[in-house]
């Protein structure tokens, strides 16, 4: 996005229209100084009042948390959840402060947590007060804050913020045992239906930030603003923003990630769930990984899954479709209108615009349209599968831009075309009309 600004000593005044199609979500470059994230979301039309029947306000009887980060208040808030829940449903409301917690919360069925606008729920950032799992890789996580499970119709809501403390409870002493351990990511959901996350800003994950619905059908993320750690070169560690897991008929829409790994994903992770009709539209991300990502997981079928009209404000790879974890197909993988602004090179290797990569699945019908490329990245397209079995298999460009040129062929798109690759073509609508 192009801003004219006016400058006027050491101001800068410009304007942006809150109610455009595209969300208000601006990273701004001013010469060498860190950037300025502005984020600017259309006045609240549909808040709940902070009383009445069926609101649960925790800072009012019999409730009374303390709002002020000085008592932890996890069970407070739960036994509001339960309260509402037991009513049949209802809304647990939050008001401005800032509220400590750190056990799991856990959302309910019907149940709607509303962050008013200056609410602030925060992780404790004491580690020894956490237990802690270890993966198989040997990655040290603790429970996420909330979870939302076999909980059909549950709601987070408001313009309050998610805070989970990530790097402060994450060590960060690289001579230690647990180095980069005690993670902690912000939402994980399991089996629920319609469910939608909407408003809120969620800040410091330290790994996936969102990660849901699995087994749920009719999972909504709009206008949700996720900033997080973003120095790769400092700090690797699997923060993705968005992740549309095993789950079918969602959409995420008019977010905006700000994060070091992946920003918007689609992944296949749970056995014996089709995956399909998901969509991702109208966000704006700026990552040190991938902005777009259909993949790495492949663990049941992976189809209609859609990327429409988003910004990629940096990344180390633009656009990607990978299958690493898991046999089963992804087909039918389309990118509509994407933008690619610019690009980052990591301890991960250097830039790339798309890279499709069918490692323990096959992928096939990928469909890139009208994407923009502004600055060449270091490497060209990569498309390649690993044997017979899984190969990829027609992908198709259409309208493909690098920094100003119209692409109407695969020689002039430096596209590298591996083993067992096929099918890849580059049109222009102008070619067609021909």
């Amino acid at each position: 996005m192009r801003i004219t600004g006016t400058v006027n000593g050491n101001q800068l005044t410009f304007s942006i229209d809150s109610n455009a199609e595209k969300p208000s979500y601006l990273v701004i470059q001013i010469n060498n100084f860190e950037k300025l994230v502005i984020l600017v979301d259309p006045l609240e039309s549909n808040a709940p009042p902070s009383s009445g029947t069926g609101v649960y306000n925790i800072t009012r009887s019999p409730y009374y948390a303390d709002n002020t980060w000085v008592n932890d208040v996890t069970s407070i808030i739960q036994q509001a959840i339960d309260d509402a829940s037991a009513a049949g449903g209802g809304v647990v409301y939050v008001p401005v402060g800032a509220y400590k917690v750190k056990d799991i919360l856990y959302i309910k069925s019907n149940v709607t947590l509303y962050l008013q606008g200056g609410a602030v729920i925060k992780s404790n950032p004491d580690r020894t007060l956490y237990e802690y799992t270890t993966s198989r890789e040997g990655k040290i996580f603790i429970d996420p804050m909330i979870r939302i499970d076999h909980a059909p119709n549950a709601k987070i809501l408001g313009r309050g913020v998610l805070d989970a403390s990530g790097i402060e409870i994450m060590d960060t002493d690289r001579a230690s045992s647990t180095y980069l351990g005690y993670r902690r990511n912000v939402i994980v959901g399991n089996f629920s239906n319609h469910v939608t996350i909407e408003g809120i800003l969620i800040k410091d994950s330290t790994t996936w930030t969102i990660n849901g619905i699995q087994g749920g059908d009719g999972f909504t993320v709009r206008h949700v603003k996720i900033i997080n750690h973003k120095n790769a070169d400092q700090y690797k560690i699997m923060n993705d923003g968005i992740d549309l897991c095993g789950t079918r008929n969602a959409v995420a829409e008019k977010n905006f990630v700000m994060t070091v790994d992946d920003a918007l994903c689609a992944k296949s992770t749970i056995t014996d769930f089709a995956m399909y009709n998901v969509r991702f539209k109208n966000n704006i991300v700026f990552s040190s990984c991938a902005g777009l990502k259909a993949g790495l997981q492949s663990l049941s079928p992976m189809y209609d899954v859609w990327f429409e009209d988003n910004d990629v404000v940096q990344a180390r790879r633009g656009i990607v479709a990978e299958a690493t974890s898991g046999t089963q197909l992804m087909n039918d993988i389309h990118f509509v209108n994407t933008r690619v602004e610019s690009y980052v090179f990591t301890s991960m290797g250097k830039s790339i615009p798309v890279e499709i990569d069918a490692q323990t699945a096959p992928i096939s019908n990928v469909y890139i349209d009208g994407a923009l490329f502004e600055k060449l990245a270091f490497n060209p397209i990569h498309i390649y599968g690993s044997s017979n079995t899984y190969a990829v298999k027609n992908v198709t460009f259409t309208d493909l831009s690098m920094c100003g040129d119209v692409i109407t062929n695969v020689s002039e798109a430096r596209i590298i075309e591996g083993n067992y690759a096929a099918g890849v073509s580059v049109t222009s609508m102008s070619n067609k009309e021909l």
